[in-house]
């Protein structure tokens, strides 16, 4: 039973971090200072409070505020480039 519940609490962090993500995706969008702060404080705190939770390379790429790689890899994207975000502009 605590093996069901430690599943359920990671699935719950890494959707509060997908949010985070797409909420800072859009902060970048309209310059807002204010949610950009406030979507990376929550991101690096998740990071920090779960990284023997999360997923290596979830981890890896929060580590290195890789931001689209690891909303990608959230969305159960397959195609994730290696390197710099593989030429990708549309995210800061």
């Amino acid at each position: 039973m605590v093996l069901c519940y430690a599943k359920e609490a990671i699935v719950m962090i890494e959707e509060q971090i997908k949010d985070s993500l797409e909420k800072l995706q859009d902060a970048i969008e309209r310059a807002d200072a204010a949610q950009i702060k406030e979507s990376m404080t929550f991101v690096d705190t998740a990071l920090v409070t779960h990284r023997k939770d999360l997923d290596a390379r979830l981890k890896h790429f929060l580590k290195n505020r890789s931001y689209l790689k690891a909303l990608a890899h959230l969305r159960g994207e397959t195609d994730i480039p290696k390197g710099r975000c593989g030429g990708r502009t549309d995210f800061s």
